[in-house]
């Protein structure tokens, strides 16, 4: 709590800066306003206002001088943002509240007193049944509580706080069926830093493994034994340059299908996969969504509408790159926010790669916090991505002609005649 408040007192302004950026488009007509001599800006503190005839006198402490300036204004507009202090504030419902003690203000003054799933705490401690709140009344316990995404997944999880009381308890008569949970199981290769998603259907005991690579094979095996599963296909989220995939040594041993993108440049294939297509194994299904970009055939997997496997298209707070095989900014820019960031903000993301030891995020993380994406213009993101200078994949040479055979590797052979 000590922290909290010398958050607010030392570096709340500066965090409201820079975290609540304003558009470029914006800022242009700002700094045109203000170098015409249109607009002019006082950093301070509002000492008093007094009225006169023809406007009103401001008051100001200046900031860093501590001098006191008297300005002439025609109108005063008041932008610092909702009321958040409800020991102060008046409106009937809230005073109604505090009277009956249902509500408790936040030590911070700062909104009320909630529980995680939005409910009031009254001013005894106890949590509420029948009281709710979203958005600004719970800034002192979520700080950041005032945007429509923030705003948008409290309410669809306080939706379904509120069914849980409209749905009756099933008595001891009643059958209940209860569909069968998704086995998943996310799988990593130090060397290349690529996840392999393992999925399957816990009644059929039928498996997918999603991006294997290479040198894992034995450990996929291992863990489909450990289960009890089949193996019944090896899926590709695009042709990889930065490792070979188990998929033909995969095939070899289990009889396993090798399914690849659609136009992808593979010639190994049993299956091609399309946008929109749908892959089922018992109640697990998986929805192909064409995501081209990192390369031209790349694909997403959406998984029982829960999960995502984003391949190279979107990675945790980053996304692949774009200068080879075919790569294109702006398809990426395109597919990511036109797709996947239309997606539920509580969908999973599982990326193909990750470098910094994280393991899932969501698309509402993405879209606020994807230092890619954020706040870019389709424009400023082509530009970016075409000023990485990043190195080629040190096995590219081997691993694209390889995974073009779904992972056989080409051995050329030198005869001495």
């Amino acid at each position: 709590m000590p922290e909290q408040k010398r958050f607010l007192r030392h570096v709340k302004a500066y965090w409201e800066v820079h975290r609540h950026r304003i558009a470029e488009e914006i800022a242009e007509v700002l700094d045109a306003a203000m170098e015409s001599g249109q607009l002019i800006h006082y950093a301070g503190r509002i000492q008093s206002c007094q009225e006169f005839e023809n406007g009103v006198n401001v008051k100001i402490c200046e900031r860093g001088t501590h001098k006191d300036i008297v300005l002439q204004v025609k109108r005063i507009v008041n932008c610092t943002d909702a009321n958040c202090d409800y020991l102060k504030l008046q409106h009937p419902l809230v005073a109604s509240l505090q009277e009956q003690r249902l509500l408790r203000p936040n030590t911070l003054s700062m909104g009320i007193d909630t529980a995680p799933n939005g409910a009031l705490i009254d001013a005894d401690g106890n949590v509420s049944q029948m009281l709710y709140t979203l958005g600004t009344p719970r800034k002192g316990n979520l700080w950041e509580t005032t945007a429509v995404p923030e705003i948008r997944v409290q309410a669809a999880n306080l939706a379904q706080e509120l069914l849980k009381s409209l749905n009756p308890k099933p008595d001891a008569t009643t059958f209940v069926l209860k569909k069968p949970a998704m086995l998943f199981r996310q799988l990593f290769d130090k060397e290349s830093c690529t996840y392999t998603y393992l999925i399957a259907d816990p009644e059929t005991k039928t498996a997918i493994l999603v991006d294997p690579v290479l040198e894992q094979v034995e450990r996929d095996l291992q863990i489909l034994g450990q289960l009890g599963l089949t193996l019944g296909y090896c899926l590709e989220t695009h042709i990889h340059a930065d490792h070979i995939t188990g998929t033909d040594r995969l095939r070899s041993l289990t009889g396993c299908l090798g399914i690849v993108p659609e136009n992808a440049a593979a010639t190994c294939a049993d299956q091609c996969i399309a946008d929109g297509n749908m892959l089922e194994l018992g109640n697990v299904q998986i929805r192909a969504i064409a995501t081209p970009g990192h390369t031209d055939s790349h694909m997403t997997y959406l998984v029982n509408d829960t999960h995502l496997l984003t391949g190279d298209a979107l990675f945790i707070r980053g996304c692949g790159r774009t200068d080879f095989q075919s790569g294109d900014a702006g398809s990426l820019y395109d597919a990511v926010t036109q797709k996947l960031f239309t997606l539920p903000d509580d969908t999973l993301v599982y990326p193909g790669h990750d470098y910094q030891g994280q393991t899932v995020s969501t698309i509402g993380e993405e879209k606020c916090w994807n230092p890619r994406f954020a706040g870019r213009s389709r424009n400023q993101f082509i530009e970016l991505m075409k000023n990485l200078n990043l190195p080629k994949p040190k096995k590219m040479l081997e691993a694209v002609p390889a995974n073009q055979h779904c992972g056989k590797v080409l051995v050329a052979l030198d005869y001495q005649i």
